[in-house]
């Protein structure tokens, strides 16, 4: 699918979004098919619950934006994001809050189009906002598409994680990226 400027918003999501923001990040990180296909209506309940309530609270450093692909007759949610401020080491001798970019999806019918770059863009400058100089995340160090759209958008490969219990079930390591912002 052809996608121009015109078709495509980036804004903040809704209570109303909340079902197909669901099924976005459901097909994204949980999708089942063939014999655990059961299993993917009950975790998108699940997603749609959590994502529900974190968009009923209101905090200040919070926010949830979506992809919205417009028609001539309606409106599709084809991506989301989440970024806040939270501590990224709480073990650490001097735990520090910093922006963090969590559940970026493209549905898979609109990927490779620059849906989730302009997610990026949109919480990138939602940082700026709040007076932050740097904004991290976290990716599979298997999922090379992801890398390849973090390191293309600037962000760098500052460590990988991998706790026991990945290490035990054979887990790919979990990569900490950062992107350190110009005001």
């Amino acid at each position: 699918m052809a996608l121009s400027q015109s078709t495509l918003s980036i804004r903040p999501a809704t209570l109303e979004d909340a079902r197909a923001l669901a099924t976005v990040l459901t097909h994204s990180f949980h999708h089942y098919q063939g014999t655990w296909g059961w299993l993917t209506p009950l975790l998108r309940l699940g997603v749609y619950e959590d994502l529900h309530h974190r968009l009923k609270q209101t905090k200040e450093h919070h926010a949830c934006f979506v992809a919205a692909m417009q028609t001539a007759t309606a409106q599709e949610i084809v991506g989301t994001v989440e970024i806040s401020v939270r501590y990224l080491n709480a073990l650490a001798i001097a735990p520090a809050k910093a922006p963090y970019i969590s559940n970026l999806a493209v549905n898979p019918q609109y990927r490779r189009l620059g849906i989730a770059r302009k997610l990026l863009a949109r919480c990138e400058t939602q940082v700026r906002y709040w007076h932050y100089g740097s904004v991290a995340l976290h990716v599979l160090e298997n999922n090379e598409a992801a890398k390849q759209l973090y390191l293309s958008c600037g962000y760098d490969i500052k460590y990988a994680e991998r706790p026991l219990s990945a290490w035990l079930l054979r887990r790919p390591r979990r990569l900490f990226v950062q992107k350190s912002l110009s005001p």
